[in-house]
């Protein structure tokens, strides 16, 4: 069954970071890692689908869900071999299989635009107007947010010298703070994560580019007979009804098999993304 328990921890307590399972396999947990990108209750909802199929399709005692509380713990599980599973953001995705092993199985459908959002009713009406103010991020390791600080850069507007910017502990969170006026801006993906009565109150401000779609990873130690069977079952979860729900979520339409061809588009991003999850 689904371990509520283990969830609800968050799997960051010094006993859990040391108790290390072994990799994916029938008749054992599997330790799905998700996204700090939104509130453990929701999380919980949202992947909920997700960990039903895998279980019931990979004869799995159980499923544990686990949410780091940012991307720098996300890298750091990465690192100890503490999920079996992980839906990663792209960037972290690529820098945890050239530099550890962790093996990519399938990619989110479709790509995404970076975007800046603010206020319909009142909100700046150019990225000049963001002199002096402040933009919410949910994470300046995320892929997103490197994304448009560089292309804020390359218009003439710098971090830390022309804007501030904080971090949110989700997007909902990064919502509430320009909506109550602490921020005049929240980086964001183009779909996913607001609810669609709430999209309705935010206006893109700027669009800064293409952002991939998250990539699910298999810890380094995953045989290549497990790999295939867990690819096999994750493109077989994304057609069916279960499915939908889920991805719409997420903000994507389906799943695909992760390329290396598609994963190497993220190598200019190695560097950046391993000096900032140091």
């Amino acid at each position: 069954m689904f371990n509520r328990r283990r969830f609800l921890e968050c799997s960051l307590t010094i006993a859990a970071l040391g108790c290390q399972l072994p990799a994916f396999a029938a008749g054992k947990a599997l330790r799905l890692g998700t996204l700090p990108v939104v509130s453990t209750r929701t999380a919980y909802e949202m992947y909920r689908p997700l960990l039903e199929f895998l279980e019931r399709n990979l004869a799995l005692p159980a499923t544990q869900l686990e949410t780091p509380p940012n991307f720098k713990t996300m890298y750091q599980r990465i690192q100890e071999n503490g999920f079996d599973l992980l839906i990663s953001p792209p960037h972290i995705a690529r820098l945890a299989q050239k530099r550890l092993g962790w093996q990519p199985l399938v990619m989110f459908q479709p790509e995404h635009q970076a975007v800046l959002l603010v206020r319909e009713d009142n909100g700046p009406t150019s990225i000049e107007a963001l002199r002096g103010g402040t933009i919410a991020v949910l994470d300046n390791s995320a892929l997103v947010a490197m994304i448009i600080m560089e292309a804020l850069a390359q218009k003439g507007l710098l971090m830390s010298r022309d804007f501030k910017v904080i971090e949110t502990r989700s997007y909902e969170s990064s919502q509430i703070a320009v909506k109550q006026g602490v921020a005049q801006a929240m980086v964001f993906r183009s779909q996913g994560f607001i609810d669609p009565n709430v999209r309705d109150n935010f206006r893109v401000l700027f669009d800064a580019g293409v952002l991939p779609g998250y990539v699910m990873i298999a810890a380094p130690a995953t045989s290549k007979a497990q790999v295939q069977k867990l690819r096999t079952q994750l493109l077989a979860f994304g057609k069916t009804e279960a499915a939908r729900p889920f991805m719409e979520k997420l903000g994507y339409d389906s799943i695909s098999g992760a390329s290396e061809e598609a994963m190497r588009r993220l190598d200019p991003y190695l560097e950046a993304t391993e000096a900032r999850l140091k």
